[in-house]
């Protein structure tokens, strides 16, 4: 069974918004969590916005 992935969209409150492909709702928030740091931002501060399975236009 192939894995079927979806774009998860995560955005925190001074607007900053990180997008990825993910195949599970616990990837995307290991991924969230890795992204968060990388940026030098809190995970929490990051709220699930959108789960899409084509990757939004505005980012």
């Amino acid at each position: 069974m192939a894995n079927k992935k979806s774009y998860y969209t995560f955005e925190e409150p001074s607007g900053t918004t990180i997008e990825f492909q993910a195949t599970s709702l616990q990837q995307a928030m290991t991924i969230k969590k890795k992204r968060a740091q990388e940026l030098g931002i809190e995970k929490e501060a990051f709220e699930l916005k959108t789960i899409s399975k084509k990757p939004s236009q505005s980012v």
